[in-house]
């Protein structure tokens, strides 16, 4: 359902939250170990397969994907949630008749695009999570990561943006091109779009793999709804010039949603929950990559969730 007024996005926020402690309590029924989601996992995993059989297969020899193997993504949920976080943003779009290939960018704005994405990719693998698992979901669980991610992010987001000011802002500039298919087309794509999300659930293997395809179409669909987005919330404490404080206020209420729907499973059986913790990495490790992470988020003007659904629509009216 779309929502129109003015406490739409506070909605979603909750719904956001809701669904992410539904998937909590939904692991721990279904696999018998509650689960805190994440992200940038998966896409680590994905792109060392592509790494793997494009470019060096060795790379499956490194420490770190001796950790968290390169397997086939139909087995993986980590995967899984990523790709079906792209089909829910791409659904939500083709169902509002919103899909359309715009904003392509001048060698400025690709350059932007470019380090921002290196800066949120690098900084989220050195902390061994993003603004989804070293966050949302950090802070649901009251992991020390989660604090400690956050100090690091918070400056980090502000000299992005300033880098974003001094360099970037006018020159970074769209290309005057569109494409946005007639609404008939917009219906076929989503029969297309759907009809794929169901072979892939068909396809994948075992419940996890299934269960966190699932949630991700939502989380997909949520997040092009509400255009939720943490680093628009944070530039809004770093930068109030750039917003209201509505973000940070759904960014907050989404998280409070998800800690206090899971606080009774964290209490009354610790021990069968995955709770989101970087495990055998330094606070100083964390710190660190927060603060690289956030610069990236300033850069790019996007986080981790809202790259993910962002790109399952290509570029659309937002």
């Amino acid at each position: 359902m779309v929502l129109n007024s003015r406490y739409a996005l506070y909605v979603y926020a909750l719904a956001l939250g809701l669904l992410s402690a539904l998937l909590l309590y939904s692991t721990y029924y279904l696999a018998g170990r509650g689960t805190y989601w994440g992200i940038t996992t998966g896409e680590s995993k994905i792109g060392g397969l592509l790494w793997a059989t494009a470019v060096d297969p060795s790379i499956r020899d490194t420490l770190y994907y001796k950790t968290f193997k390169l397997v086939n993504p139909l087995n993986d949920p980590t995967q899984m949630i990523v790709i079906a976080i792209l089909l829910g943003g791409l659904i939500g779009a083709l169902a509002l008749g919103e899909f359309g290939l715009k904003h392509f960018p001048n060698h400025w704005m690709l350059l932007q695009a470019v380090i921002g994405g290196f800066l949120l990719g690098y900084g989220a693998r050195l902390a061994l999570g993003c603004n989804i698992g070293n966050y949302l979901s950090a802070w649901a669980s009251a992991g020390l990561n989660a604090i400690t991610f956050t100090a690091g992010m918070i400056p980090g987001i502000g000299l992005g943006t300033i880098v974003v000011e001094r360099v970037f802002l006018f020159r970074a500039r769209p290309l005057p091109i569109y494409i946005t298919p007639s609404l008939w087309v917009q219906r076929l794509l989503l029969a297309v779009a759907i009809a794929v999300a169901v072979v892939l659930y068909m396809l994948s293997e075992g419940v996890m793999a299934k269960l966190w395809f699932v949630f991700g179409v939502a989380f997909g669909l949520i997040g092009y709804l509400s255009k939720i987005c943490w680093a628009t919330g944070l530039r809004e404490i770093t930068n109030p010039y750039y917003g209201g404080g509505r973000m940070v206020s759904a960014t907050a209420l989404a998280i409070l949603t998800y800690a206090i729907l899971a606080l009774p499973m964290v209490v009354t059986d610790p021990d069968k929950i995955s709770f989101a913790l970087a495990r055998g990495v330094g606070q100083l490790q964390i710190f660190i990559g927060g603060l690289i992470f956030g610069a990236g988020m300033g850069i790019a003007g996007a986080c981790i969730f809202s790259s993910e659904w962002r790109t399952g629509v290509v570029v659309s009216t937002q």
